[in-house]
């Protein structure tokens, strides 16, 4: 039996940081796998679709620890594993222990508080009123945000030690690409949007964790490709229908579960 621990809208493959031979590394399919998930909104439902899919395809029971809640942001992530929570951010517990006994960890959380540009909250909104794109998108613009990933892979890498796991970054998609275009910002937020994908990536791969796109999955390579079109998204305009979810679900399954090897960043 699997078990579900929380739901909004995270992540990595770790072994061997000295001499070892990660290449050689495989989790055992003979047990039970821990799944961990940290999403905002954007990840509902997708962890136990996934687990779904792995017990069906490989045989393994998963347990899953779906950590997906509205509006989660990365600084709720980080204190969920810092060991310090004052409890003035977090709505998580104390999430040490679930990562450390992890067979896969998935990490995302949106900018709020991170200290990051804010300019990119005018693009997350289905509002079509004309108004100014975001200015403030530079690498340098997402230092802080980076800064708090680099803390959280940190602590995965310390929590799973030498132990098999697959890690996966993942980031955020777009459905609300006609409400850019019709506000008339769907270059400066496709823009800002692309800068915030790449310092998701280039951070977890500081670490060897490999990010799987859910913007490259629902927006296409370019990023132009409306997921509401294709059937994706709920008539609320921003969240996912079943076949949204399939789709991440699909993204994830199909990097495999080979082990990473972690390493730390800097």
């Amino acid at each position: 039996m699997r078990r579900s621990v929380v739901l909004l809208g995270a992540v990595l493959a770790l072994v061997a940081f000295g001499g070892g031979c990660a290449d050689e590394a495989t989790l055992d399919t003979t047990g039970p796998w821990d799944l961990v998930w940290f999403s905002d909104s954007s990840g509902w439902f997708v962890a136990d679709q996934w687990a779904n899919r792995i017990e069906e395809d490989l045989g393994v029971e998963v347990r899953v620890h779906d950590h997906a809640e509205g509006g989660l942001s990365l600084v709720e992530v980080l204190d969920s594993l810092d060991g310090e929570d004052d409890g003035s951010h977090s709505r998580l517990p104390d999430l040490r222990e679930e990562v450390a006994n992890a067979e896969i960890v998935v990490v995302y959380g949106n900018p709020v508080d991170s200290g990051a540009t804010t300019d990119i909250e005018t693009c997350v909104s289905t509002d079509t009123t004309p108004r100014q794109g975001p200015t403030h998108y530079s690498e340098a613009d997402w230092d802080p945000y980076r800064e708090i990933l680099d803390s959280i892979f940190e602590t995965v890498v310390d929590l799973r030690g030498d132990q098999p796991t697959v890690v996966r970054a993942i980031d955020l998609y777009v459905p609300v690409i006609a409400d850019w275009r019709d506000a008339g910002i769907l270059n400066e937020c496709t823009q800002a949007w692309e800068m915030w994908s790449q310092v998701i990536q280039d951070t977890a791969s500081a670490y060897g964790i490999e990010t799987v796109s859910m913007f490259n999955t629902f927006n296409g390579a370019d990023h132009t490709e409306d997921p509401r079109e294709k059937g994706y998204i709920g008539s609320d305009g921003e969240h996912t229908l079943p076949v949204g979810q399939s789709a991440m679900v699909e993204a994830l399954h199909a990097r495999g579960y080979t082990p990473s090897i972690l390493r730390r960043g800097g």
